[in-house]
C-alpha cells in the first residue's frame, strides 16, 4: 500500500539577480529567504531594502524592471519562494 504524506510548504531561498545600473549599485546577486507562501513584489523590495543598504533607491529608480522566472512582470505580482527574480535597469543601445 502506498502512503501519501502532505508535507507543509517550506520556506525557500530565492535567488535575486541584479543587472545594469541596479547591479552596479547592489552587486550581481543576493539570496533571500522567503516564507512558504511567497510574497508580493512590493514586500520583496521591502525585504531587500532591509538587507541591502542601497536597495530602496536602486529598485525604485525610474525605468527599473523586474522579471520572475525569466518572465517580465508588471505591478505587484506574487513571487513564490524559490523563484528566480531579476531586477534590471532600462538598457540602451544601437
Amino acid at each position: 500500500m502506498l502512503q501519501t504524506f502532505n508535507a507543509a510548504p517550506q520556506a525557500a531561498n530565492t535567488t535575486v539577480l541584479f543587472f545594469g545600473a541596479v547591479g552596479d549599485q547592489l552587486g550581481r546577486s543576493h539570496r533571500l529567504h522567503l516564507p512558504p507562501g511567497g510574497v508580493s513584489a512590493s514586500e520583496l523590495r521591502r525585504l531587500l531594502s532591509a538587507q541591502l543598504p542601497q536597495a530602496e533607491a536602486a529598485l525604485t529608480a525610474p525605468g527599473v524592471r523586474m522579471a520572475v522566472d525569466k518572465v517580465l512582470t508588471a505591478g505587484d505580482v506574487h513571487v513564490q519562494a524559490g523563484a528566480e527574480v531579476a531586477f534590471f535597469s532600462a538598457f540602451s543601445g544601437g
